[in-house]
């Protein structure tokens, strides 16, 4: 039987909660290592001009990216579709020096004004959204004259033109050599996210298995400008210096950012 978005975007919900805590304790005991927040501000604020005020965060998961921007200084409202993970987030507002505020809300719709934000920022949300190219467009709205569009991702999965505009999988050569070890079994939240995520689930995620030039002329066709996609070498070294999740590897990720045309 054939699912609806609604359907599969439920699912995701329920795996995004039931797994926030374990997500959440990976990423402070992340952020806690020498280098790791400092990289992340630059990473997200060479990408914000001066003069921004109100920041978005969509799907902001346990709210660190919120809380870090908000911490240099930006307003921000971080929203999410998974209560576990804005439970998570919420814990950590108590004694913030300027804390974000957090909502329950779908990233593709987000529920704001036209013209009322100054930039619109995302970690990790690229690939698993859904209907891509309306969503774009309900963001291009939402954002004031000049204002910015920036996210950060990578290629979780094996992109459909496999490397062809010039991209990895994982954005780092694969090392023909290497000894090749035996897999480990799947955990339990490996499990579920192989569900959750099924073959079915992906190829309805425009970005999930997308090329950096796929996904920036995405991001032209809904109105926005200057468009660009700048590797972040910075923070691959962090991920091989400090490790990275079960089941990830280290890869370059890229900072999308464009703007709003006056």
């Amino acid at each position: 039987m054939t699912r609806t978005a609604a359907e599969d975007q439920q699912a995701w919900n329920r795996y995004w909660t039931r797994w926030a805590a374990e997500y959440d304790e990976h990423q402070l005991s992340r952020l806690s290592l020498p280098g790791e927040r400092e990289a992340w501000s630059r990473a997200f604020g060479a990408a914000l001009p001066p003069g921004t005020r109100e920041v978005l965060d969509l799907g902001t998961g346990s709210g660190n990216v919120a809380l870090l921007l908000a911490a240099d200084g930006y307003d921000v409202t971080g929203i999410d579709l998974s209560p576990g993970m804005l439970a998570q987030a919420r814990a950590k507002l108590a004694g913030h020096p300027h804390p974000p505020t957090f909502l329950e809300a779908d990233a593709a719709n987000p529920p704001f004004a036209q013209a009322s934000l100054d930039a619109i920022v995302s970690r990790y949300l690229l690939w698993t959204l859904r209907d891509a190219p309306t969503a774009l467009r309900r963001w291009h709205e939402l954002l004031r004259p000049g204002g910015v569009l920036v996210a950060i991702d990578g290629q979780w999965f094996e992109p459909e033109d496999d490397g062809a505009d010039g991209n990895t999988a994982q954005g780092v050569p694969a090392e023909a050599d290497a000894p090749v070890d035996a897999p480990a079994p799947a955990t339990p939240r490996q499990e579920h996210f192989a569900e959750a995520y099924d073959e079915a689930a992906v190829d309805q995620l425009a970005f999930a298995r997308a090329g950096v030039e796929r996904i920036c002329a995405a991001w032209e066709e809904a109105g926005f400008v200057e468009v660009r996609a700048d590797p972040l070498p910075e923070l691959l070294e962090l991920d091989r210096v400090h490790g990275v999740a079960p089941g990830h590897s280290p890869q370059l990720l890229h900072r999308f950012s464009a703007r709003r045309g006056d």
